[in-house]
């Protein structure tokens, strides 16, 4: 008891409640703090495309926490093709877009990097380096067996299973135009949609030739990259320009681009997004 009769626990609830009403007051008072805004960013890309396209997305959500992606996936024809629709934001492709496609998607091609694209046989194959005239002989069923090229045959089975792209991904259009050059496809050649289809068939069939996007072999795929025109196939040939079949990433921009498109452009060219994009591609010369 108090000196004025009443319960020491009255005393105590009274000066909680003026710490509470002072503290609401208080926190009324301060100004409310500004919310940044939530952005949503919608990334079409190529099947070659894809794992580089979200690590850049991965590193620029680390810098920007607010940002979300969503992704879709195809080939670079038809990436091309949803952007004139409006299907997404902006596009990572490995094929060097036609005037017309980027005139119906009003947009901008801008050049990130080199990729490759690596003839893979698998590791029973003794082969290590074929000319381009005679993957070009292979493709076209010219040459059906691997004892043709002087090759041990693989697994036992001489004959060769050509793996190829389906028409509309852009690395089937460079094989056409750097490879085949106006000649037919052979009849017998399997169609496979995806750079990991190609790898799993390969890695798989020892009789086997396929190809994929540089950016995606790793030493773990279970296959073997065949040397071309006897120059390697590998990260440091890539980045001197030697290695013959060289793709172009470019990143697809419509125009005019808004605020959050700049935003991810400009972060490209900061160092953590250029770290991304050259750890998995090669960077460009300066011209």
């Amino acid at each position: 008891m108090t000196n004025d009769g009443r319960p020491k626990i009255a005393r105590t609830i009274t000066l909680s409640f003026f710490l509470l009403t002072f503290f609401f007051l208080f926190t009324a008072c301060r100004a409310t703090p500004t919310l940044t805004p939530r952005v949503h960013l919608r990334i079409g890309s190529a099947d070659s495309t894809q794992y580089l396209a979200r690590e850049v997305a991965d590193a620029y959500r680390r810098a920007h926490p607010n940002t979300t992606f969503e992704f879709f996936t195809s080939n670079s024809t038809t990436t091309l093709r949803q952007l004139a629709f409006a299907r997404f934001d902006f596009a990572f492709v490995e094929k060097n877009p036609r005037a017309d496609e980027l005139e119906r998607a009003n947009a901008t091609a801008l050049e990130l990097g080199r990729d490759a694209i690596f003839i893979i046989v698998n590791p029973a194959n003794v082969l290590q380096t074929i000319s381009r005239n005679d993957l070009k002989k292979v493709f076209t069923g010219e040459i059906n067996q691997w004892s043709q090229l002087n090759a041990t045959p693989p697994g036992g089975n001489d004959s060769i299973q050509v793996l190829a792209r389906e028409e509309g991904s852009g690395m089937r259009a460079a094989i056409d135009a750097d490879i085949m050059q106006g000649a037919r496809l052979t009849p017998t050649a399997l169609l496979l949609p995806t750079n990991l289809d190609m790898l799993d068939y390969v890695a798989d069939h020892p009789n086997a030739i396929g190809y994929v996007a540089a950016n995606i072999w790793d030493e773990s795929s279970r296959t073997h990259p065949l040397a071309l025109d006897n120059i390697p196939a590998t990260r440091a040939s890539i980045s001197a320009g030697t290695y013959p079949l060289i793709q172009i990433v470019f990143l697809i921009v419509p125009q005019p681009p808004n605020s959050d498109m700049t935003n991810f452009l400009e972060f490209l060219s900061l160092s953590e997004g250029r770290s991304t994009l050259y750890h998995r591609i090669s960077e460009l010369t300066p011209k």
